[in-house]
């Protein structure tokens, strides 16, 4: 069978695509790691490359088979787009009744994308949706924080021992240092023998929070607390 033959000069233009999709894609993993999340640096890099390599071997076997057989690049970049869907599961965490990793779940889909953006050499629209990708990760997330905290409201949960302060007693001692339970819901770990509690709380005011976490920490039979946010 003949085939168009690829020169090096094209196989280091494409290395160059993969190049950038590991830049760009590190950024968001940085991000990602930077914020504690289960899905870093080193498993975006490892999306985009690969989704990258995948956009580029579309590529390359169009050359290579030009006039020979008709192929389409961008066959192989959908099953990329389908099939990131397994690991991004991998990523999200049911701890009691919070679900947590949602955010990053939709990071590695979207580098995936990136990925092959760079592997098609859009790379304009691929630095673009890097940048738009940090403002909504970073920038949107300090703002959701400090409206947060200006209405004195916190994202709670709490993992309690099956011995100790009761649901009610601990809904008593809560409303006894003023704050106002908007939300209140639970859920039973039979193997570890353990209570999830997830609150949303209307504090009296911003400086009770330090209080309130050293107050809930010492309670008997509270195994940990902590704020949820994504």
């Amino acid at each position: 069978m003949l085939h168009m033959p690829i020169d090096w000069t094209d196989t280091l233009y494409m290395f160059g695509r993969i190049a950038l999709a590991a830049l760009l894609a590190g950024i968001i993993g940085y991000e990602r790691e930077h914020v504690q999340r289960n899905a870093g640096m080193r498993t975006h890099i490892l999306v985009a490359v690969g989704a990258s390599l995948v956009m580029c071997c579309g590529e390359y076997l169009v050359i290579k088979y030009s006039g020979v057989m008709n192929l389409d690049p961008a066959r192989l970049g959908a099953q990329v787009i389908s099939g990131i869907g397994f690991l991004c599961a991998g990523t999200i965490i049911k701890e009691g009744i919070s679900v947590r990793g949602l955010t990053t779940a939709g990071s590695l889909w979207c580098v995936s994308c990136v990925g092959l953006a760079c592997g098609c050499g859009n790379y304009v629209l691929a630095i673009a949706v890097t940048a738009m990708m940090i403002v909504v990760l970073r920038v949107l997330r300090n703002l959701a924080h400090r409206q947060r905290r200006k209405s004195n409201r916190l994202i709670m949960q709490m993992t309690l021992s099956m011995e100790g302060n009761t649901l009610v007693s601990l809904q008593s001692d809560l409303q006894r240092m003023g704050c106002i339970i908007e939300e209140f819901s639970f859920s039973f770990d039979a193997d570890r023998l353990r209570r999830h509690v997830y609150l949303h709380l209307m504090l009296p005011d911003r400086g009770s929070f330090a209080p309130l976490m050293e107050a809930l920490s010492h309670m008997e039979g509270v195994v940990s607390v902590e704020t949820v946010y994504e």
